[in-house]
Order: structure tokens, then sequence, then C-alpha cells
């Protein structure tokens, strides 16, 4: 099985002509993990971007968990309560941001854990459409984790953490709590994923969870720092995949196999 995680930027393209859909297929994912997804935003042409990557892998199923209703930076709104969920299909009308996972292994169910916001945000270096960075003031937006729990025994979960200080450590410490949790109310092996907005391998370092990718992921371009891991614990024979360069989004993908 092989398990890819990817901050996709909405899909945002650094070169011009650049196509997410053949992006996607060559990573030969079974299961991809993404962050900063868009469902039905105008920026992305109004799509269901989730489901779009699901078509691009051939994959079983696809599930998709809204943060926010509207685009980060921009105008959104919290959540309502009933919009706490995971959308399986596109029926839904709405304009959400948010988390979404697409899976050849059939997903016997869809989980989430709200992990609220910090109050206040922070100065963040935000590549534009060439791919330089830019300077920005950003409000920090709720944060979640999702989980697929799969048929072959393994959990996914993946999770964007907040780029403030501390709060994403005492997110990271409520993640790592849910995914025990998961281990023995459904008798899986979990996977942890995502972006972090930890640097220098810290979240194993506070956490049980062992690195099982090593790479630098961001700036995709010219990767200096690791935002983004894909953890485990009481897994044997992980692999991590190394993948060239990608023409789509500031973060690059990692990818283990199993």
């Amino acid at each position: 099985m092989r398990i890819t995680s990817w901050n996709f930027l909405h899909g945002q393209p650094l070169q011009p002509g650049a196509s997410s859909q053949q992006v996607l297929q060559s990573l030969g994912s079974d299961v991809i993990a993404l962050q900063e997804i868009d469902y039905r935003l105008s920026r992305s042409g109004a799509g269901v971007q989730a489901e779009e990557v699901g078509q691009a892998i051939s994959a079983a199923t696809w599930g998709f968990a809204p943060t926010i209703s509207g685009t980060p930076g921009e105008k959104w709104r919290k959540l309502q309560s009933d919009e706490l969920i995971v959308i399986t299909d596109s029926k839904d009308q709405s304009s959400y941001y948010g988390l979404a996972i697409a899976s050849k292994i059939p997903v016997k169910y869809w989980l989430r854990l709200e992990l609220g916001r910090s109050l206040i945000g922070m100065p963040l270096a935000i590549a534009n459409e060439s791919g330089k960075l830019r300077l920005l003031y950003v409000k920090d937006e709720p944060r979640v984790a999702m989980a697929a729990i799969l048929e072959n025994g393994y959990a996914v979960v993946n999770l964007h953490l907040s780029f403030v200080p501390l709060v994403n450590i005492y997110q990271l410490m409520k993640v790592s709590r849910w995914c025990a949790k998961l281990e023995k109310l459904y008798g899986v092996k979990v996977i942890l994923l995502g972006d972090f907005n930890l640097p220098w391998g810290i979240p194993s370092k506070l956490t049980s969870w062992k690195r099982a990718t090593q790479a630098l992921s961001y700036p995709s371009w010219s990767p200096k720092i690791s935002f983004d891991y894909i953890l485990a614990r009481n897994i044997q024979d992980i692999t991590e995949i190394q993948h060239p360069q990608q023409p789509i989004s500031d973060h690059h993908p990692i990818t283990i196999e199993l």
C-alpha cells in the first residue's frame, strides 16, 4: 500500500499549463491525503477537488472534511454544527475549504476531530502564482483532523495544524490521544500524516510517533525544511518513496510504501 501526504495549495500550478491530474497519477498512490483542498470555490474552478483527485487515481472512495465555509485569506465563516461532517459525494452545493482523503482501498468509516484555532494570526510567507514568496498577515482558521478507517486493518489520519506556535503543539497532543483511541476501538494500525506546521522533526520528538519520512518539503521548488510528515508506530517495513519536483503547490508531496 502506497500512501501520500500533500499540502495541495488548492492545486495551484507553479508552471503554466501544469496538470494536477497528471501529477496525481504519477505518484502511484493507493491512498492520498491532501490538505488545503477546495470544495466548489471559484478560485479553483468551482469544482469538487476531492472528487477530482479520486477520479485521477481511480479511487474506490473519497472523503472531504470542511474546516471553514468560504476562502481562507479572503471571506470565510466558521462552520455550523450540522456542517461538522465528512462529505463523501458531490451533492452538497456549499463552498468549503478543508482536508481530503482519496483511497483505492474501501473505507469502512469516516471520522473527524475538531481541533479549534488560535485567536491570533501571524505574518506568513505565502507563495504567489509564480511560486515566489511574499509576507502576509494571516488569521488562523479552525483546524480539524480526519480519519479513514480502511478495510485492510489500517487507519489514515490526516491533519493540518495551526501555524501558531504552541497552539499547534496542543493540537498535536489532542490528535495523538485520538489516534490511540482509534487503535483500540477499531483494532487498526494508524498512519498519522499531514502538514504539522512544525519543523525539525518536532512531532516525533514530542510524541510516541516515529518519522516514516525524512524528505524536506517546503518550499517545493527548493525544499529547505519539512512541515509535512508521515508518522507511524508499531508498523514494520516502511519504505519512503522519493518524488521529483512537481509543478503544483508550494509543498512537495511525501510518500511511503508498506
